[in-house]
């Protein structure tokens, strides 16, 4: 499965002349994305398993998560957030030197993996 880069790159244009539109309308976005991305699965995932004769319901409202389970759900919440959030870490954003701590938490990735590229205030 491919990800979204996190990284913007360029100015993004402007439509709304009110601060913060624009992101809150991205953000909107890529929620629905991801929402309707889950829904598409999951109702894949289930049709995939009555074909097969299976009855997931059942299973899914009983099921807890392992502890190993819990930390990955963690982690693809976290991208996730990142993802929904990144409009925040465009260029354009005013006050973005108050976001010093974001930038710091972002750089203590350990994995590197998942690491955005925050513009740095002055």
């Amino acid at each position: 499965m491919s990800q979204i880069p996190l990284d913007s790159t360029g100015k993004r244009p402007r439509f709304f002349p009110e601060k913060g539109s624009d992101e809150t309308i991205s953000m909107m976005l890529e929620l629905m994305a991801e929402f309707w991305t889950m829904r598409e699965r999951l109702y894949a995932l289930e049709r995939v398993a009555e074909k097969a004769g299976l009855s997931l319901t059942e299973g899914i409202e009983e099921w807890k998560p392992s502890a190993d389970e819990a930390a990955e759900l963690d982690e693809d919440r976290q991208r996730m957030i990142q993802t929904v959030l990144r409009s925040l870490q465009a260029n354009h954003v005013p006050g973005l030197h108050l976001r010093r701590s974001l930038d710091v938490e972002a750089d203590s990735d350990t994995d590197g993996e998942h690491r955005t590229n925050v513009v740095r205030a002055a």
